[in-house]
């Protein structure tokens, strides 16, 4: 979590301070720069919370199992995964099962079926709240034309508003790529259960 909220702050500093030195130096403009760059941080963060809220409510979790063609993870994903050295870097992205009552840090059990089940549909419904904060944060580009012509006043969206998107959508895949690069042995270790049973059970 320190990791993404350092990169957070760094990015707003980085963001404020390019705006600056492109305006003429006057105390009124670096206040609206620094409120811009504060509103839009909060506005795509709201945006990231609303959305992960609305896919966990309304999407059943049929949509979300193990079996589900739209999230197998092919040989050539993982390897991707491989290639830009995942491992050395995935603990540093926070976790946040703890808003699902279940926590994705931790590996308790490759034996148990229903816990490989589990932690593959939270997983599912995870990639999909990561994708659609990282697509949908472009929604934040439209606030500053909501109050055009009021007492609240936006510099151009495009200096400000743009590279929060851009900051958000690194920030929302990043958990993508764990999560896929994580599936992918989960699903195996799943299907290899699901056949001992199978086998078990005639």
């Amino acid at each position: 979590m320190l990791f993404y909220l350092l990169t957070i702050f760094i990015a707003m500093v980085i963001i404020a301070i390019s705006n600056a030195l492109a305006v003429p130096f006057d105390w009124y403009n670096l206040l609206w720069i620094f409120i811009n760059v504060v509103i839009g941080t909060v506005a795509v963060i709201a945006a990231d919370g609303i959305g992960a809220l609305i896919v966990r409510r309304l999407l059943p979790q049929k949509w979300f199992l193990p079996e589900r063609r739209l999230f197998q993870v092919s040989k050539k994903e993982h390897n991707f995964y491989k290639a830009i050295k995942i491992k050395a870097w995935k603990d540093k992205v926070p976790e946040l099962g703890m808003f699902t009552a279940f926590s994705k840090s931790e590996f308790k059990s490759s034996a148990d079926k229903e816990y490989l089940k589990r932690f593959i549909v939270e997983s599912n419904y995870g990639v999909i709240c990561h994708l659609q904060n990282a697509i949908c944060g472009f929604v934040i580009l439209f606030i500053p034309y909501l109050f055009e012509g009021s007492f609240v006043q936006f510099p151009n969206p495009l200096s400000i508003w743009l590279p929060i998107f851009v900051v958000n959508f690194i920030l929302s895949m990043l958990p993508v790529f764990i999560l896929r690069y994580t599936t992918y042995t989960l699903t195996r270790l799943y299907n290899k259960q699901v056949k001992k049973s199978l086998m078990e059970n005639t």
